[in-house]
Protein backbone atom coordinates (compact mmCIF):
# COMPACT_ATOMS: atom_id res chain seq x y z
CA UNK A 1 0.00 0.00 0.00
CA UNK A 2 2.79 2.47 0.40
CA UNK A 3 3.15 2.40 -3.39
CA UNK A 4 0.40 4.76 -3.15
CA UNK A 5 2.70 7.86 -1.80
CA UNK A 6 2.99 10.07 -3.02
CA UNK A 7 -0.33 10.70 -4.61
CA UNK A 8 -1.63 13.52 -5.89
CA UNK A 9 -5.24 15.50 -5.57
CA UNK A 10 -7.45 15.37 -8.11
CA UNK A 11 -10.87 16.54 -6.37
CA UNK A 12 -11.58 18.01 -2.74
CA UNK A 13 -14.82 18.34 -1.21
CA UNK A 14 -16.34 19.05 2.42
CA UNK A 15 -12.77 17.59 3.59
CA UNK A 16 -12.27 14.54 1.52
CA UNK A 17 -9.97 14.40 -0.96
CA UNK A 18 -9.80 12.07 -3.73
CA UNK A 19 -6.26 11.15 -4.85
CA UNK A 20 -4.59 9.46 -7.64
CA UNK A 21 -1.32 7.26 -7.72
CA UNK A 22 1.20 7.34 -10.17
CA UNK A 23 -0.28 4.21 -11.53
CA UNK A 24 -3.46 5.73 -11.60
CA UNK A 25 -4.99 4.17 -9.18
CA UNK A 26 -7.53 6.08 -6.87
CA UNK A 27 -8.81 6.53 -3.44
CA UNK A 28 -10.07 8.55 -0.58
CA UNK A 29 -8.17 10.77 2.16
CA UNK A 30 -8.60 12.90 4.39
CA UNK A 31 -6.56 16.09 6.11
CA UNK A 32 -4.59 16.03 9.69
CA UNK A 33 -6.30 18.75 11.83
CA UNK A 34 -2.76 19.80 11.74
CA UNK A 35 -3.44 21.62 8.41
CA UNK A 36 -5.73 23.94 8.92
CA UNK A 37 -4.11 25.22 12.46
CA UNK A 38 -0.51 25.73 10.43
CA UNK A 39 -2.73 27.69 7.84
CA UNK A 40 -2.32 24.97 5.21
CA UNK A 41 -5.04 23.85 2.95
CA UNK A 42 -4.72 20.92 0.29
CA UNK A 43 -5.19 21.72 -3.00
CA UNK A 44 -6.37 19.92 -6.02
CA UNK A 45 -3.06 19.42 -8.06
CA UNK A 46 -0.95 18.84 -4.82
CA UNK A 47 1.30 15.94 -4.41
CA UNK A 48 0.81 14.81 -0.56
CA UNK A 49 2.26 11.78 1.08
CA UNK A 50 -0.51 9.23 3.15
CA UNK A 51 -0.79 6.57 5.34
CA UNK A 52 -3.43 4.36 5.41
CA UNK A 53 -5.81 5.60 7.94
CA UNK A 54 -7.67 2.58 9.38
CA UNK A 55 -10.94 4.23 8.64
CA UNK A 56 -13.28 2.19 5.96
CA UNK A 57 -14.54 5.62 4.75
CA UNK A 58 -11.15 7.20 3.84
CA UNK A 59 -8.64 4.44 3.65
CA UNK A 60 -6.02 7.01 3.98
CA UNK A 61 -4.44 10.30 5.75
CA UNK A 62 -3.08 12.92 4.20
CA UNK A 63 0.53 13.63 6.84
CA UNK A 64 2.25 15.98 4.28
CA UNK A 65 1.71 18.37 1.44
CA UNK A 66 5.04 18.65 -1.44
CA UNK A 67 6.72 21.44 -2.30
CA UNK A 68 4.38 23.24 -5.03
CA UNK A 69 6.11 24.86 -8.15
CA UNK A 70 2.88 27.37 -8.41
CA UNK A 71 -0.68 27.61 -6.93
CA UNK A 72 -3.69 29.59 -8.23
CA UNK A 73 -6.25 30.84 -5.07
CA UNK A 74 -8.85 31.27 -8.12
CA UNK A 75 -8.92 28.98 -9.55
CA UNK A 76 -7.97 26.90 -6.90
CA UNK A 77 -5.16 24.47 -7.82
CA UNK A 78 -1.56 23.62 -7.96
CA UNK A 79 1.21 22.61 -10.14
CA UNK A 80 -0.01 23.89 -13.48
CA UNK A 81 1.74 23.46 -16.48
CA UNK A 82 -0.45 25.46 -18.40
CA UNK A 83 -4.10 27.70 -18.01
CA UNK A 84 -6.66 27.75 -20.71
CA UNK A 85 -8.16 31.15 -20.72
CA UNK A 86 -11.61 31.07 -22.72
CA UNK A 87 -12.74 34.05 -23.57
CA UNK A 88 -16.25 33.98 -25.46
CA UNK A 89 -16.42 36.18 -28.85
CA UNK A 90 -19.81 36.84 -27.67
CA UNK A 91 -22.64 35.69 -25.00
CA UNK A 92 -21.87 36.79 -22.49
CA UNK A 93 -19.43 39.67 -23.93
CA UNK A 94 -16.20 39.10 -23.84
CA UNK A 95 -14.31 40.29 -20.12
CA UNK A 96 -11.16 41.47 -21.21
CA UNK A 97 -10.18 42.36 -17.58
CA UNK A 98 -10.07 39.23 -16.70
CA UNK A 99 -8.38 37.63 -19.65
CA UNK A 100 -5.22 40.39 -19.16
CA UNK A 101 -5.54 39.68 -15.51
CA UNK A 102 -5.28 36.07 -16.06
CA UNK A 103 -2.38 36.15 -18.65
CA UNK A 104 -0.23 38.24 -16.51
CA UNK A 105 -0.78 36.00 -13.24
CA UNK A 106 0.45 33.23 -15.57
CA UNK A 107 3.66 34.63 -16.96
CA UNK A 108 4.36 36.10 -13.91
CA UNK A 109 4.36 32.52 -12.43
CA UNK A 110 5.73 30.16 -15.31
CA UNK A 111 2.77 28.60 -16.21
CA UNK A 112 1.88 28.65 -20.15
CA UNK A 113 -1.16 30.76 -21.03
CA UNK A 114 -3.36 29.73 -24.11
CA UNK A 115 -5.95 32.03 -25.25
CA UNK A 116 -9.27 29.70 -26.62
CA UNK A 117 -12.00 32.09 -28.12
CA UNK A 118 -14.92 30.44 -27.69
CA UNK A 119 -18.51 30.29 -29.70
CA UNK A 120 -16.93 31.92 -32.66
CA UNK A 121 -19.95 30.34 -34.94
CA UNK A 122 -22.43 32.54 -33.30
CA UNK A 123 -23.66 35.84 -35.52
CA UNK A 124 -21.46 38.93 -34.92
CA UNK A 125 -18.55 37.22 -33.10
CA UNK A 126 -15.87 39.73 -32.00
CA UNK A 127 -13.28 36.37 -32.78
CA UNK A 128 -10.88 38.75 -35.01
CA UNK A 129 -10.94 41.50 -33.10
CA UNK A 130 -9.97 39.87 -29.95
CA UNK A 131 -7.15 37.88 -31.93
CA UNK A 132 -5.91 40.91 -33.59
CA UNK A 133 -5.85 42.60 -29.92
CA UNK A 134 -3.80 39.91 -28.51
CA UNK A 135 -1.57 38.89 -30.70
CA UNK A 136 1.46 41.31 -30.59
CA UNK A 137 1.42 39.86 -26.93
CA UNK A 138 2.83 36.32 -28.29
CA UNK A 139 0.28 34.50 -26.42
CA UNK A 140 -1.10 31.09 -28.41
CA UNK A 141 -4.26 32.03 -29.29
CA UNK A 142 -7.01 29.06 -30.41
CA UNK A 143 -10.69 29.88 -31.83
CA UNK A 144 -13.28 26.76 -31.18
CA UNK A 145 -16.68 26.40 -31.78
CA UNK A 146 -18.95 22.93 -31.13
CA UNK A 147 -18.80 21.90 -34.38
CA UNK A 148 -14.62 22.73 -35.09
CA UNK A 149 -13.62 19.44 -34.81
CA UNK A 150 -10.23 20.52 -36.10
CA UNK A 151 -9.90 22.65 -33.36
CA UNK A 152 -10.36 20.21 -31.14
CA UNK A 153 -7.91 18.33 -32.23
CA UNK A 154 -5.33 21.41 -32.03
CA UNK A 155 -6.33 21.86 -28.18
CA UNK A 156 -5.23 17.85 -27.62
CA UNK A 157 -2.32 18.32 -29.42
CA UNK A 158 -1.31 21.46 -27.08
CA UNK A 159 -2.42 19.31 -23.53
CA UNK A 160 -0.96 16.23 -24.17
CA UNK A 161 1.25 15.04 -21.18
CA UNK A 162 0.45 18.56 -18.99
CA UNK A 163 -1.80 19.69 -15.86
CA UNK A 164 -3.90 21.93 -17.51
CA UNK A 165 -6.98 24.66 -15.94
CA UNK A 166 -9.66 25.95 -17.92
CA UNK A 167 -10.32 29.38 -16.30
CA UNK A 168 -12.64 32.55 -17.54
CA UNK A 169 -16.07 33.98 -16.47
CA UNK A 170 -19.20 31.99 -16.29
CA UNK A 171 -21.08 31.02 -19.78
CA UNK A 172 -18.10 31.11 -21.85
CA UNK A 173 -18.44 27.27 -22.51
CA UNK A 174 -15.73 26.16 -20.50
CA UNK A 175 -17.54 22.71 -19.58
CA UNK A 176 -19.19 22.20 -23.33
CA UNK A 177 -15.43 22.63 -24.79
CA UNK A 178 -14.72 19.41 -21.98
CA UNK A 179 -17.25 17.32 -23.50
CA UNK A 180 -16.05 17.67 -26.60
CA UNK A 181 -12.02 17.17 -25.79
CA UNK A 182 -13.03 13.82 -24.05
CA UNK A 183 -16.05 12.94 -26.10
CA UNK A 184 -18.24 12.01 -23.72
CA UNK A 185 -19.95 13.72 -21.26
CA UNK A 186 -18.60 14.46 -18.22
CA UNK A 187 -19.26 18.13 -17.65
CA UNK A 188 -22.88 19.67 -16.07
CA UNK A 189 -23.63 23.03 -19.02
CA UNK A 190 -25.45 25.89 -18.31
CA UNK A 191 -26.91 28.62 -20.58
CA UNK A 192 -26.24 32.52 -20.37
CA UNK A 193 -28.85 34.28 -18.60
CA UNK A 194 -30.72 36.99 -20.20
CA UNK A 195 -31.49 38.84 -17.27
CA UNK A 196 -27.74 39.04 -16.00
CA UNK A 197 -26.21 38.43 -19.28
CA UNK A 198 -23.68 36.01 -17.15
CA UNK A 199 -23.38 32.60 -17.56
CA UNK A 200 -25.17 30.07 -14.61
CA UNK A 201 -22.70 28.61 -12.17
CA UNK A 202 -22.72 24.68 -13.24
CA UNK A 203 -19.55 23.99 -11.93
CA UNK A 204 -19.31 23.88 -8.20
CA UNK A 205 -15.56 22.50 -7.21
CA UNK A 206 -12.18 21.76 -8.91
CA UNK A 207 -11.63 18.35 -10.13
CA UNK A 208 -8.86 17.26 -12.14
CA UNK A 209 -9.63 14.48 -14.69
CA UNK A 210 -6.98 12.22 -16.33
CA UNK A 211 -6.45 13.16 -20.33
CA UNK A 212 -3.51 12.01 -22.67
CA UNK A 213 -0.96 11.32 -20.14
CA UNK A 214 -2.20 14.25 -18.10
CA UNK A 215 -4.65 16.03 -16.27
CA UNK A 216 -7.53 18.68 -17.48
CA UNK A 217 -8.95 20.23 -14.68
CA UNK A 218 -12.89 21.97 -14.50
CA UNK A 219 -13.00 25.21 -12.55
CA UNK A 220 -15.96 26.99 -10.98
CA UNK A 221 -16.63 30.13 -13.56
CA UNK A 222 -16.57 33.56 -11.98
CA UNK A 223 -16.68 37.32 -12.60
CA UNK A 224 -13.80 39.17 -10.96
CA UNK A 225 -10.21 38.53 -10.01
CA UNK A 226 -7.89 41.49 -7.97
CA UNK A 227 -4.51 41.08 -8.94
CA UNK A 228 -3.66 41.51 -5.54
CA UNK A 229 -5.14 38.67 -4.46
CA UNK A 230 -2.07 36.78 -6.55
CA UNK A 231 0.48 39.43 -4.84
CA UNK A 232 1.02 41.28 -8.16
CA UNK A 233 2.77 44.50 -7.89
CA UNK A 234 2.78 47.80 -10.20
CA UNK A 235 6.21 46.64 -11.29
CA UNK A 236 5.44 42.95 -12.12
CA UNK A 237 2.23 44.04 -14.49
CA UNK A 238 4.34 44.79 -17.13
CA UNK A 239 5.14 41.26 -17.62
CA UNK A 240 1.42 40.46 -18.42
CA UNK A 241 2.25 42.79 -21.29
CA UNK A 242 4.49 41.64 -22.93
CA UNK A 243 3.80 44.08 -26.13
CA UNK A 244 4.89 46.77 -24.05
CA UNK A 245 7.66 45.43 -22.08
CA UNK A 246 9.35 44.68 -25.48
CA UNK A 247 9.90 48.61 -26.22
CA UNK A 248 9.74 49.63 -22.60
CA UNK A 249 13.86 50.22 -23.06
CA UNK A 250 13.08 52.62 -25.16
CA UNK A 251 11.68 55.35 -22.93
CA UNK A 252 13.59 57.68 -22.11
CA UNK A 253 13.87 57.62 -17.75
CA UNK A 254 14.52 53.81 -16.49
CA UNK A 255 11.29 52.76 -14.38
CA UNK A 256 9.37 54.64 -16.33
CA UNK A 257 5.45 53.71 -15.35
CA UNK A 258 4.05 53.89 -18.87
CA UNK A 259 1.31 56.56 -17.42
CA UNK A 260 2.28 59.58 -19.68
CA UNK A 261 5.37 60.56 -18.70
CA UNK A 262 7.91 62.49 -20.48
CA UNK A 263 9.76 60.49 -23.22
CA UNK A 264 7.78 57.42 -22.83
CA UNK A 265 7.96 54.95 -25.91
CA UNK A 266 4.65 53.37 -25.57
CA UNK A 267 2.93 56.57 -26.74
CA UNK A 268 5.00 56.50 -29.85
CA UNK A 269 4.01 52.68 -30.43
CA UNK A 270 1.43 50.94 -31.95
CA UNK A 271 -0.70 48.81 -29.01
CA UNK A 272 -4.01 47.88 -28.93
CA UNK A 273 -6.07 50.78 -27.17
CA UNK A 274 -8.06 48.38 -25.14
CA UNK A 275 -5.13 46.51 -23.77
CA UNK A 276 -3.33 49.79 -23.16
CA UNK A 277 -6.16 51.21 -21.19
CA UNK A 278 -6.07 48.53 -19.00
CA UNK A 279 -2.58 48.23 -18.36
CA UNK A 280 -2.59 52.04 -17.10
CA UNK A 281 -5.95 51.11 -15.15
CA UNK A 282 -4.44 48.47 -13.24
CA UNK A 283 -0.72 50.07 -13.20
CA UNK A 284 -2.59 53.15 -11.11
CA UNK A 285 -4.28 50.79 -8.87
CA UNK A 286 -1.27 48.71 -8.11
CA UNK A 287 1.17 52.17 -7.52
CA UNK A 288 -1.72 53.29 -4.75
CA UNK A 289 -1.15 50.07 -2.62
CA UNK A 290 1.12 50.53 0.47
CA UNK A 291 3.53 47.39 0.12
CA UNK A 292 2.90 46.34 3.69
CA UNK A 293 -0.75 45.75 2.48
CA UNK A 294 0.01 43.53 -0.36
CA UNK A 295 -0.70 39.75 0.45
CA UNK A 296 1.92 37.83 0.64
CA UNK A 297 0.84 34.41 0.51
CA UNK A 298 -1.18 33.33 -2.10
CA UNK A 299 1.08 32.26 -5.03
CA UNK A 300 4.52 30.88 -4.92
CA UNK A 301 6.68 30.06 -8.46
CA UNK A 302 9.85 29.16 -9.17
CA UNK A 303 11.91 30.00 -11.98
CA UNK A 304 15.89 29.29 -12.79
CA UNK A 305 16.90 32.69 -11.56
CA UNK A 306 14.37 33.78 -8.89
CA UNK A 307 10.95 33.36 -6.93
CA UNK A 308 7.98 35.25 -6.68
CA UNK A 309 5.82 35.23 -4.54
CA UNK A 310 5.18 32.67 -1.56
CA UNK A 311 2.51 29.86 -1.25
CA UNK A 312 -0.41 29.85 0.40
CA UNK A 313 0.04 26.26 2.52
Amino acid sequence: MSDFSPARIIKGVGGQYVLAGQDGTTGVASARGLFRKDGQTPTPGDFVEVIPSGDPDNPWRILKILPRKNELVRPTIANLDCLIITLSSTDPAPDFQLADKLLTVCWLHQIEPILCITKTDLPDNQADQIAQAYKPSGVTIVRTNPDDGASHDSLRHLLKDRVVSFAGQSGVGKSTLLNQLFGVEKMETGEVSDRIGRGRHTTRHVELFPFSGGYLADTPGFTSLELPEFGVTGPDLETGYPEIKAISDQCRFTGCRHLGELGCAIDRATIDPGRLARYRQFRTELDQIKPYSQPRNTIQAKSPSQTRGRTRR
